[in-house]
């Protein structure tokens, strides 16, 4: 009733002479009127299918009754719901069609002068046929309109095309997606782990991984799903206090675009201090998840992220006028003058100034009890670059005497006006003095500063 041909590499060639049971009716018939009588028959295989790039290039052949007279072309189109239909009907099982989109087919062949067969190739998007690992595919098209008088074969001229993915693909070169950084996981975000903290708020990278070799662009999107959150906190398998995070709560992209040959992106949540102020006696998740893909596979392990965020320990408090501040040398007018030395403290746009500088100035903060910092701040005054600070090194101490290095900064510059910089630094140890000492500025004899600020971590 129909005739089936299998090629190597998995393709199936069906050439559909019948498809109801019971009937002996071709699909189609094409009956053309011929001034110099040839047939077309039913496209053959033309050799095994080769990877071409991001495409799986099929060569089939059409054959011509006799050798053509004259050059003409037949007309190729693509059918998609006939296998629609055949899985309908159940004359094709556990198939999956493919997608126009997916498809790669030239609009006509060519029959050269004097010849008697043509070829052309059909391409399937690689990406497609890796998202249905496993699984055969199938296309269908037809061959109409022969020119020059020429005819389609009785019952010929359409064709199913089946390919076994698991024949024309191995494993190892099925090209997984995955987000990056705890994929599979629960991540917690606390004590200065798996985030980077921005004067805004709090950024957990991510980050999206393709494995294998990439190819062409592709996009993929993130989607949050506070509903994962609720049904974890419901099997006990998150703590009762855990709030849900949505997309109005956290600032994310969606769609991400890749390039190609591009095997990693950047794939960022950010939560705003705001948000994780408010809720300091709770935990805070956001259930990310990978999904719609242009091409490429999802790995289905780790796909997903439940981002952890514990506010009590990630929240970085400026803890500057918690301590007795002192400097080693005042501007001329005293400490509290216009431009004296209570200004690197006060929060203002006022600046410290020091005239007839000679890289001999310090300052210093002293705690009650022991304090745990993790950065701090110097924001640049309002004129003249040649003044800003260059060189410096932030000491901590217990005793005010014996003092241990935390930071060193060497020829930084500060490129603009009113211009604030963190710097951070890892200590494990809790001091009562710190203090900050000055070498070098940019030149001049007067040195100046708008701003020190201490920020104590979690």
């Amino acid at each position: 009733m129909k005739r089936l041909i299998t090629y190597p590499l998995g393709i199936a060639l069906v050439a559909l002479l019948v498809f109801q049971a019971c009937q002996d009716e071709p699909l189609e018939t094409f009956a053309l009127e011929s001034n110099d009588p040839g047939t077309v028959s039913s496209p053959q295989s033309a050799g095994a299918p080769r990877k071409d790039g991001e495409r799986l290039v099929i060569p089939l052949t059409v054959q011509l009754s006799e050798a053509a007279s004259k050059a003409f072309q037949v007309e190729i189109q693509l059918n998609p719901d006939t296998i629609t239909q055949l899985v309908a009907d159940g004359q094709l099982q556990d198939v999956v069609p493919v997608p126009v989109n997916q498809l790669t087919v030239p609009t006509t062949v060519s029959m050269p002068f004097g010849a008697d067969s043509g070829v052309f190739e059909v391409a399937i998007n690689i990406g497609f046929l890796e998202r249905n690992y496993g699984k055969e595919v199938a296309f269908a098209y037809r061959l109409i309109n022969p020119g020059k008088g020429n005819t389609i074969e009785s019952g010929s001229g359409g064709a199913v095309i089946i390919v076994n993915t698991e024949d024309v693909l191995q494993p190892s070169e099925i090209r997984y997606l995955s987000i990056t950084n705890g994929g599979g996981q629960v991540l917690e975000a606390r004590n200065r782990q798996h985030y980077v903290v921005q004067s805004g708020g709090l950024n957990v990278p991510l980050g999206i991984s393709l494995a294998g070799v990439p190819g062409r662009a592709f996009t993929v999107e993130a989607k949050i799903n506070p509903d994962t959150i609720a049904s974890l906190v419901a099997a006990g398998l998150l703590p009762e206090n855990t709030i849900p995070l949505d997309i109005t709560h956290v600032t994310m992209d969606t769609v991400h675009r890749i390039g190609s040959n591009i095997s990693s992106a950047p794939l960022d949540l950010f939560v705003q201090w705001s948000v994780i102020e408010q809720h300091m006696d709770n935990l805070l998740a956001a259930a990310v998840t990978l999904t719609n893909p242009s091409t490429h596979v999802l790995d289905e392990q780790k796909k997903s992220v439940i981002v952890l965020i514990h506010p009590q320990h990630v929240l970085e408090v400026d803890v500057t006028n918690d301590a007795t501040f002192s400097v080693s040398r005042d501007n001329n007018d005293g400490a509290e003058a216009g431009e004296g030395s209570l200004k690197l403290v006060d929060n203002t746009d006022q600046k410290f100034l020091v005239s007839d500088y000679r890289a001999d100035l310090w300052a210093q903060l002293v705690y009650a009890t022991p304090t745990k910092l993790g950065a701090y701040t110097l924001t640049s005054a309002n004129d003249a670059p040649d003044r800003d600070p260059k060189d410096w090194q932030l000491l901590g101490s217990n005793d005010g005497e014996n003092w241990e290095v935390l930071d060193t900064r060497t020829g930084e510059i500060f490129t603009s006006r009113h211009q604030l910089k963190r710097y951070e630094f890892n200590t494990e140890t809790l001091y009562t003095h710190y203090r900050i000492e000055f070498g070098v500025n940019n030149g001049s004899n007067l040195w100046q500063l708008e701003e020190w600020r201490v920020i104590r971590v979690p």
